[in-house]
This record gives C-alpha cells, sequence and structure tokens, in this order.
C-alpha cells in the first residue's frame, strides 16, 4: 500500500492490518451509521496473514522503488512507472482505488503481463452529483419554489390557469439552469473531473484551475479548458470547490474571491468547510456580492446551533453527506480485495484497464 487515507486505512483494517487502527476507530469512522468491525475484517478474507498473505503498508518504510517481493500494488495517490514495475519482478496487479489511470505506465505494465484495474469510486460519483444538484436547486430556487406550493402563496389576480395550466404561478424570478453557463471548477482531481462531465452533459461551458495543468489531450478528452483563477472567477456563474484538502489549502477562499466573482454566480462546496473562510462568505451572501451558495461541507461539523447561516435564504445547506453512506467505502474495498483473490489464483479482475 503507496499511501494513507480514510480508504485505504479501511482496507488494512481488513487485511488485519490493524496497528493503530481499533475496532473504536472503525465504529467511529461509520457513526452514526452502525457497523460492526467484523464486517468490515470479513472483507479481508482469504487474504490474512493466517492464510499466507502478508501486508505492506507505506508506514513499514519500504522503498518500493529500490526493489521488492510483493505480488500486488494498491494505491490512491502516486506514479506507477516503469521503473517502479522493472525493481518489482513479482509484481502481478497494479490495483488503482478510483477510475482514472493517468498515473500509471499502461504500456509498461501491458509488456510485463502486470494486470491493472482502476476502479470507479460510486462515493466520489455521488460526491460530484451532488455539486451539480446544489448548482441546479440554487439557480432554479427549488426550496423557495417548494416552499410557494406548499404554503399555497400566489396570486390570485394575476394568474388565470387555462385548462388547469398555470405556468410559474407562483412568480418565482431569476431562474436559471446550467444550459449555456459557465461552471469553474477549482481542483479538477477525481471528484472535479466528473462533476466537469456532468456539467457539460448539461451544455455548460467549463473551465478550471489546477496546482498543475492536465495534459493537453485529458483536457480535450474531459472537454475543459485551464484558465487563470482570476479568469475562472470572473467569468464563471458557478464557482465549484473540489481542491484536495491539504494543509496549506486552508482559507484559501476568502474576501478577494468572492469580490473577483460575478454578483449573480453561485458558490458550491463539497470538498472541505476548512478550505473557506466563512465570515466572508457571509459578508459576500448578505450584501449580495455573489448571489447564493451551496454548501454541504462546514467550517464546524456539526454546524452549531441557531447558526447564522441559518438564516439565509440565498444558501442551501446538506450535512456532509454528498458522498452517500459511508458504508460504501467497504463496497469499495471489497471490490477491491476480491480483485487481489482473483490475481492470486490466476483469475481476471474487475475493471481492468486494456
Amino acid at each position: 500500500m503507496l499511501d494513507d487515507d480514510h480508504v485505504i486505512r479501511m482496507a488494512r483494517y481488513a487485511l488485519g492490518g490493524v496497528g493503530e487502527i481499533t475496532d473504536a476507530w472503525v465504529r467511529d469512522f461509520f457513526m452514526p451509521e452502525e457497523m460492526e468491525p467484523a464486517q468490515v475484517y470479513a472483507a479481508g478474507q482469504g487474504l490474512h496473514a493466517a492464510d499466507g498473505v502478508s501486508l505492506v503498508p507505506m508506514s513499514a518504510g519500504l522503498d518500493v522503488r529500490k526493489g521488492s517481493d510483493i505480488s500486488i500494488l494498491l494505491f490512491r495517490r502516486g506514479v506507477i512507472d516503469e521503473a517502479l514495475m522493472a525493481a518489482n519482478p513479482k509484481l502481478k496487479l497494479i490495483q488503482r482505488i478510483g477510475a482514472r489511470p493517468d498515473p500509471i505506465d499502461l504500456k509498461a505494465a501491458a509488456a510485463r503481463g502486470i494486470a491493472v484495474s482502476c476502479v470507479p469510486r460510486k462515493t466520489l460519483q455521488y460526491t460530484a452529483e451532488h455539486a451539480i444538484l446544489l448548482m441546479l436547486a440554487l439557480s432554479k430556487r427549488l426550496l423557495e419554489a417548494d416552499e410557494a406550493v406548499r404554503n399555497d402563496r400566489w396570486d390570485r389576480d394575476r394568474v388565470h390557469p387555462e385548462n388547469g395550466v398555470a405556468y410559474n404561478y407562483a412568480s418565482i424570478s431569476h431562474l436559471g439552469g446550467l444550459f449555456n453557463k459557465t461552471v469553474g471548477i477549482i481542483g479538477l482531481g477525481e471528484v472535479g473531473s466528473l462533476a466537469a462531465g456532468m456539467a457539460r452533459g448539461f451544455g455548460a461551458r467549463v473551465v478550471y484551475a489546477n496546482r498543475n495543468r492536465l495534459p493537453v489531450e485529458q483536457e480535450q478528452r474531459l472537454g475543459v479548458e485551464c484558465v487563470p483563477l482570476a479568469q475562472l472567477l470572473a467569468e464563471s456563474d458557478f464557482v465549484s470547490m473540489h481542491a484536495n484538502n491539504l494543509p496549506e489549502n486552508k482559507g484559501m477562499v476568502g474576501a478577494s474571491t468572492f469580490a473577483q466573482m460575478k454578483k449573480t454566480a453561485f458558490f458550491i462546496n463539497t470538498s472541505r468547510g476548512r478550505m473557506v473562510d466563512e465570515d466572508a462568505l457571509y459578508t459576500a451572501l448578505t450584501t449580495r456580492v455573489i448571489a447564493g451558495a451551496g454548501l454541504d461541507v462546514h467550517y464546524e461539523e456539526p454546524r452549531p446551533l441557531k447558526d447564522r447561516y441559518a438564516k439565509l435564504r440565498n444558501v442551501i445547506m446538506t450535512p456532509h453527506l454528498a458522498g452517500g453512506s459511508r458504508k460504501g467505502v467497504v463496497e469499495e474495498i471489497e471490490i477491491i480485495l476480491d480483485n487481489c483473490r482473483a490475481v492470486l489464483v490466476g483469475k481476471p479482475v474487475r475493471y481492468q484497464i486494456a
């Protein structure tokens, strides 16, 4: 295992490499949902130490670039090139947790007969969907429209239904959508790329700003344009946060960010709440520097009782649920570990990249 995050840790637990990963940590990870650690551990059946399989986590200090006798390489982030493969001649499977094969030299793997699998993660797909959901809900005034229908709020003097049809009888103003609009994505990683594809499916133009520009052919495949952040903010009708949760990104979005956005634009955050200065966002929303915001993540979670944001009508908030049930992580590692079992007995793997 080449890197370390909650998905990798859960896989390590399933494989029996518990270490600092306790039963209590597993239960807390899934709370408030109920999940028995034994169910997670069972996902690694046939791959435990008693089965003759050794687990080498990144923390063990093994430098695979200097050579090892590993059979399976499991990772989320990193670069798997020909030199690394050459240093590990017993390698049978390169297993990425995520659908993008970009970090892997596929030609080198094919030449060496190494299977490559890149498992799409439904939790990331759901997160991208949620970003689009918030864009649509804000631009179509979903909450206001729902409230108007539930409370019979419409002007009897100005609405005259014809054959039982009354278009926009609640007179909701400033209705929009994604068609012919510009969606700006800050951080075009896996979730950002998925959101970009979905936005394009609605007929939107997609621009992005990233720490490192993607290869031109990848941009063309995704149908996105790389622009400076200032241009992205100035041109976008929706600005969606998908940057990595790195320490240096804390508070990266603040007053200057919102000042550069259109007054009609919406800010969307399904990434991490602490990347946004919520005082600055509150000011931007209450003074109409921007039109609104959709927030699935928050600076403090859960949000405090009687939070000031709760009174704002131009904000839609959800309780950090964009990725769906956390039990989805178990489903993801079950697929990955099924592949590990398969390759060790010469069977085909799922989501193999040609």
